[in-house]
C-alpha cells in the first residue's frame, strides 16, 4: 500500500467521523510505516493541543493602527527596482 495521504492523515488524528474501510486500511499501513506513524503521531498532539487550548492562551490580537498600517502598506502602487533598466548585466564581454 502506498504512503497514506496527508489529508486521510489529518482526517484521522481530528478523528471526527465514524471510522471507514478506508481508514482501517490506513491505520494498518501507519502501523507498519515509520514515516507514517510519525506524522500521524505529529498531528494527533497538534489536535490535542489545539483542542484544549483555552482564550487565554491564545494571543492578542494587535491594536487597530497595525492593521491599518498593513493595509496602507498593501494598497501602495509597487515601486521599481532600483538600479539599471537595461537588464541584469549591461556589460559587454570583451571582444578577443
Amino acid at each position: 500500500m502506498a504512503h497514506v495521504e496527508p489529508a486521510h492523515l489529518v482526517e484521522l488524528a481530528l478523528r471526527n467521523a465514524v471510522p471507514t474501510e478506508a481508514d482501517t486500511e490506513a491505520l494498518r499501513h501507519v502501523e507498519q510505516c515509520d514515516r507514517c506513524r510519525d506524522e500521524l503521531r505529529v498531528l494527533t498532539r497538534l489536535v490535542t493541543a489545539a483542542r484544549s487550548a483555552k482564550a487565554l492562551d491564545l494571543p492578542t490580537p494587535p491594536p487597530d493602527h497595525v492593521w491599518h498600517d498593513i493595509t496602507r502598506k498593501v494598497s501602495q502602487e509597487p515601486t521599481p527596482p532600483q538600479g539599471d533598466d537595461e537588464g541584469p548585466d549591461s556589460r559587454t564581454a570583451p571582444e578577443g
